[in-house]
């Protein structure tokens, strides 16, 4: 007996020990430090963006089951099989993901990928996809689609179902209308060509009003004969203006001219406002710019209907300035309620101030402050509103218009302005000393733990545009990558997109207008005597931060220089160098800020004269500082007659008032 509970113990160790041993060499397998899962994920990563996707799938299945980074490791491994063509490993990927890590924000987007790949294959399957993916939060163009492709399957079950089963209209129409959705929301986007074949196969004998949204998506996929196929059974009351710009793509110009003329005439309101606008374009496309006045006002005067006011509005911009007053006034007069009403009671206010009739233009622009309070030109009007009660010597007024511009809208052009009348400065920029700040991640970093955090630290930035869906961060994931252009775009259209604007110490300032290359700015602009803020916003302006710009007409780099501009300022100076040089960062700042200075000296040291000169041309701004009737410079730029160069002249200097604003020393 005694034997017997010894020889029990022993084994008992025994197994104990091997029980130890196994789980050993598994925690061992599966344990894995953090720094050299970072280091494998970080290679894989590396041969990923090389191209090696063999071996980057390998190491990304190499990070540790325990660590946070295992979900995003995954869904590498399905892009690294898509990259391989290998559908078996992509699907058995996407499926382990969102079975592994449900509540992971790369599971929804998984599914829909899965459901992509078996589709046609295991079609219930990838029925139970898609509706998992229209309960998720994924967003609106993942749920168009999941939608798409629902309706897709269930048409396809009824064409293949036994013949002589009926399905009930409700059903159908459901169908109908998700592919209804689709080409309504994205017309053009990358499914609408698909959307449009299952649509006609499924339903061969649709409304009319669906034949033109099918005919809409050919059209603008370049698929003109399909178009015009698919529209030959509809009235031209709906057809006309599709058809139009169909013969229009294919050069049979004088079909495109009787369709419009026809169109715009007899049948003008049962065609979609952009098909029409479309055809309108087109068609005087088929003149040369001199005549298009003439062909317009003819076109003008036998349209009729609720889209006449697109082609006044074009007549009321080519007219003569003597006309554009009254023309405006009746546009808006008759269509107070339209797509462009707005522009024709900003004209008139703008035209009103320009002939000084001062009582008009007040009434005007309190009118348009009135019903379109939200408006983009809102800053605008009423900086030129206050600039009235300046005329009036209502000191109050104008002081309470310029505020409210300061305090609602202060990156604007006008705020800078306004900033500018009420401290008394009369040039159009001070010499001030500036900070350089870089870009920084734009909000509170996360702590080391979050997966945030952790992504960042491995440089993987397609992930986290994945899971954060923030313009900001999506801005800062392309400066990351020094992408600087894309970048200040980004963020820049999300700036406008806010109510309110942030603090002018609000890190997301720095994506909208960084100081890329500030050092060489700084240092040109001082020894050529030019305002470094001016010369970033310039910089901003031209080329986004671009050092590879180039334009159509072939000016180069960061400042956009012409070719020949560029010799011939650096010839004087003593400055040679082949042109492909241009595209480098420092000589282009250096030659950019020397041809600035030169025209400046040349325009009277004004910097507003010059920033106008640097896009329309030297002649041409001396051609308008000796004919243009003004009294003061925000008077000269809203006179400017080339659009372009009026623009461009405030949007340099909105940008030079934001650099100015944000990096100013305290």
């Amino acid at each position: 007996m005694y034997l017997f509970k010894n020889h029990d113990k022993n084994v008992l160790k025994v197994l104990i020990f091997i029980i130890c041993l196994i789980a050993g060499f598994y925690f061992a397998k599966v344990y894995q430090p953090q720094s050299k899962t970072i280091r494998i994920y970080k290679q894989a990563l590396k041969d990923y963006d090389n191209g090696n996707y063999s071996n980057s799938y390998y190491l990304f299945s190499r990070v540790s089951n325990m660590s946070n980074l295992k979900p995003f490791a995954i869904y590498r491994q399905a892009m690294c099989a898509k990259a391989l063509g290998d559908k078996t490993s992509e699907l058995r990927r996407y499926q382990e993901l969102f079975k592994s890590y449900p509540k992971n924000k790369l599971s929804p987007e998984a599914r829909y990928q899965a459901g992509q790949l078996v589709i046609d294959d295991n079609p219930s399957l990838a029925l139970k996809y898609f509706d998992s993916v229209l309960k998720s939060t994924l967003g609106e163009d993942y749920q168009i689609a999941a939608d798409y492709y629902k309706a897709r399957i269930a048409a396809s079950k009824m064409r293949y179902s036994k013949k002589g089963k009926i399905y009930s209209r409700k059903k159908t129409a459901k169908i109908e209308e998700s592919f209804r959705a689709y080409l309504e929301k994205y017309p053009s986007g990358r499914l609408a060509v698909n959307v449009s074949s299952h649509w006609k196969k499924f339903n061969p004998n649709m409304k009319p009003e669906d034949k033109v949204l099918i005919a809409r998506a050919y059209h603008l996929a370049g698929m003109y004969k399909e178009s015009d196929e698919i529209l030959k059974d509809v009235k031209p009351e709906l057809n006309w203006a599709l058809l139009s710009s169909n013969a229009y793509a294919v050069h049979n110009y004088a079909k495109s001219k009787k369709l419009t003329e026809q169109g715009v005439s007899a049948y003008p309101d049962k065609v979609a406002a952009e098909d029409y606008n479309r055809a309108v374009d087109n068609y005087l496309d088929l003149f040369e710019p001199g005549a298009q006045l003439n062909y317009l006002l003819s076109l003008f005067s036998s349209a009729k209907g609720k889209h006449k006011d697109y082609i006044w509005n074009l007549k009321c911009e080519k007219i003569s300035n003597s006309e554009k007053l009254a023309c405006y006034n009746d546009l808006y007069n008759n269509f107070p309620n339209g797509k462009y009403a707005e522009n024709a009671l900003l004209q008139g206010f703008l035209i009103n101030i320009k002939n000084k009739n001062y009582a008009k233009a007040r009434e005007l622009g309190a009118n348009y402050l009135n019903k379109f309070p939200k408006s983009e030109n809102v800053p605008m009007v009423m900086f030129w509103a206050g600039k009235i009660e300046q005329k009036y010597h209502n000191t109050s007024a104008m002081a309470s218009y310029f505020q409210n511009i300061i305090n609602q809208y202060p990156d604007s052009y006008y705020a800078y302005r306004a900033y500018w009348i009420m401290k008394g400065v009369t040039s159009a920029v001070i010499n001030t000393n500036l900070d350089y700040k870089p870009v920084v991640y734009p909000y509170k970093y996360p702590n080391d733990k979050d997966i945030l955090s952790i992504l960042m630290s491995v440089q993987d930035y397609d992930m986290i545009a994945k899971v954060i869906d923030d313009d900001f961060i999506a801005s800062w994931i392309e400066y990351q990558r020094g992408n600087y252009a894309s970048s200040m775009i980004i963020a820049r259209d999300a700036m406008e997109k806010l109510p309110v604007k942030p603090v002018k110490t609000d890190l997301r300032w720095r994506l909208v207008y960084p100081q890329n290359y500030y050092k060489q700015v700084k240092r040109f602009a001082d020894i050529y005597k030019n305002n470094d803020a001016l010369m970033m916003a310039l910089i901003r302006e031209e080329s986004s931060f671009n050092p590879e710009a180039q334009s159509g007409v072939g000016a180069i780099g960061l400042m956009q220089l012409m070719p020949s501009t560029a010799h011939d300022i650096g010839a004087k100076h003593g400055i040679t160098f082949n042109t492909s040089y241009l595209f480098n960062p420092e000589l282009n700042i250096k030659l950019g800020n020397l041809y600035y200075s030169t025209i400046r000296g040349m325009l009277d040291n004004k910097d507003c004269s010059a920033i106008a000169a640097y896009n329309g041309g030297i002649g041409s701004v001396t051609r308008w500082k000796t004919t243009l009737q003004y009294n003061d410079t925000d008077e000269f730029v809203e006179q400017i007659p080339y659009d372009e160069t009026r623009n461009y002249v405030i949007k340099v200097f909105r940008s030079y008032w934001n650099y100015t604003r944000i990096y100013q020393k305290q």
